[in-house]
């Protein structure tokens, strides 16, 4: 088995705390995006490319939190995506309902008094779901869009397409969180997360994955320290280090680089892990 950073598990109750606060935030600001932006571009298409971006960006937003509260808590970091994907989604059907029953429907364009209106209905959906849930099976019995050429769709297709909405959003969520911050080395001796060295160092393109790994294992660095003959090259790979000012261990990921040059358009980048956060304690490299 190769070896490789495994966090410490910490999660204090401080840190978790300052993911929540990045959390609320992501789950009131992107909702309400992703609303906006998918009335606004009303393709289907579209709309599952949104999904995705929707539950990367709250990801994003968590990872911020996960990063300023020091989680290095796997488990934990995918339970708060879990929370805060469901939360992010409820609080889409809100202001999605909101939007739709309202006089103004889907516009900003509003004086105080019809804010003030829109954030009491916010406010009396959220502390009354099962009003909401009578209101979504109402939307799904007339239905809520339709493809061009097409009926509306409703019914069992609509709670289908609905369902899927909900999967992608919150698989993105989790997954986006699970190998975000939370992954990362940090260094327990400095209470701070590792940087990254800059620039990454190039090395000739690496043919044999388990020679590269039993090198290592035998704190055989010489594949590591290679020179690369081309700077032109364009097949070679990248090592990167993870490292902390005093802290004796570094972690290093290695990744082979092949690029595919195109006469039009941009060129092609393949990237392939052959190794991740693999610990040194070598003072030299």
């Amino acid at each position: 088995m190769t070896k490789k950073y495994i966090p410490s598990g910490v999660a204090s109750v401080t840190g978790v705390l300052k993911t929540v606060l990045f959390g609320i935030l992501g789950c009131i600001l992107l909702p309400l995006l992703y609303i906006l932006v998918n009335h606004w571009i009303p393709n289907i298409w579209f709309a599952a490319i949104s999904a995705v971006m929707f539950g990367l960006g709250l990801g994003f937003f968590i990872d911020l939190g996960i990063g300023l509260g020091k989680i290095r808590n796997i488990k934990v970091a995918a339970v708060i995506g879990v929370f805060y994907g469901l939360l992010a989604y409820y609080m889409q059907w809100i202001f999605f309902d909101e939007f739709m029953y309202s006089p103004n429907g889907f516009s900003l364009d509003r004086d105080q008094e019809a804010f003030s209106l829109l954030f009491e209905d916010i406010f009396f959906l959220f502390t009354h779901p099962q009003a909401l849930v009578e209101e979504i099976v109402a939307l799904n019995e007339v239905g809520t869009f339709r493809v061009e050429g097409s009926s509306m769709v409703s019914g069992g297709v609509l709670w289908g397409l609905w369902f899927g909405e909900f999967a992608v959003i919150l698989t993105s969520v989790v997954l986006a969180v699970m190998f975000g911050k939370a992954s990362e080395p940090f260094s327990e001796q400095n209470d701070a997360w590792m940087a990254k060295r800059k620039p990454f160092v190039k090395i000739p393109y690496i043919t044999d994955k388990e020679e590269l790994i039993r090198a290592l294992d035998a704190d055989d660095l010489s594949l590591l320290k290679q020179d690369l003959d081309d700077p032109e090259s364009v097949s070679f790979a990248e090592v990167i280090v993870y490292e902390s000012n005093g802290d004796p261990v570094k972690y290093i990921t290695v990744v082979n680089t092949s690029v595919v040059r195109q006469k039009l358009g941009k060129d092609n980048i393949r990237k392939d892990v052959l190794i991740k956060y693999y610990p040194i304690t070598d003072p030299s490299f």
